[in-house]
């Protein structure tokens, strides 16, 4: 099914820029993986490279010249451009610049040509560089709150892992991420939202951040296998 063509703030809920302790789990669920030299796809609310390790460069692309404004307002001490990490051109817009660490958190399910993306992401990275993913699990969960953000596809654990081409990277991490996520999303299959940053969204989203977050954490390790709302990926470059 293709997608309405949304972007920028239209495609999350406003209150997820203030949802830190999640904003963590994610980024420590990639523990040992983030470089110092780090390409931030998708920048959104702009609110992970906050919470990064210390890193020597940071350059953020995104499509939405909104978000890239609001991001280097905010943000003047790194770096943004806008581009389509599924162009034929992505690799020249970055003009031979390489990575040690590629962070595409919640992109890739809307990108029609994945596979393209995933490789050219692939491309920036130095040998032994890390191509961090983070996308929706499950097309059972599919709802309109997916089709209102824009969303082509939630993914399976294979699914991802057949995107690698084996010439070009080695899979190091591939599991499933926040079980009490997944329950709720999939309860919102049957509730009437008109938009991601409606009341009702925005208050899930801060009650699962103060008070649901340490249960889904605790289930995390028993459930990684089999479930989750979100896949956490990660391929080295070879």
């Amino acid at each position: 099914m293709k997608q309405a063509a949304v972007s920028g703030a239209e495609t999350y809920s406003s209150a997820i820029g203030d949802a830190h302790n999640y904003s963590r789990w994610v980024l420590d669920a990639f523990d040992g993986l983030i470089g110092r030299r780090v390409l931030e796809i998708g920048i959104g609310h702009g609110s992970y490279v906050d919470f990064l390790p210390p890193f020597e460069s940071y350059l953020g692309v995104d499509i939405d010249d909104d978000s890239i404004a609001a991001a280097q307002s905010s943000r003047p001490r790194c770096e943004y451009l806008r581009s389509d990490i599924a162009a034929p051109g992505f690799l020249a817009v970055l003009d031979g610049r390489r990575f040690d660490t590629v962070l595409c958190f919640n992109v890739l399910e809307h990108i029609e040509d994945h596979g393209k993306a995933v490789a050219n992401l692939l491309a920036t990275l130095q040998p032994g560089g890390h191509l961090l993913l983070f996308v929706p699990a499950f097309e059972a969960l599919y709802s309109r709150l997916d089709r209102l953000a824009g969303h082509h596809r939630r993914y399976r654990r294979p699914e991802l892992a057949r995107l690698v081409p084996p010439e070009m990277g080695l899979i190091v991490r591939n599991e499933y991420f926040n079980p009490v996520g997944g329950f709720g999303w999939w309860i919102n299959k049957f509730m009437p939202h008109n938009s991601l940053n409606d009341s009702a969204v925005n208050t899930q989203v801060r009650l699962f951040d103060r008070y649901l977050l340490p249960v889904s954490r605790c289930l995390n390790p028993l459930t990684r296998s089999v479930f989750g709302q979100s896949v956490v990926f990660a391929a080295r470059r070879s």
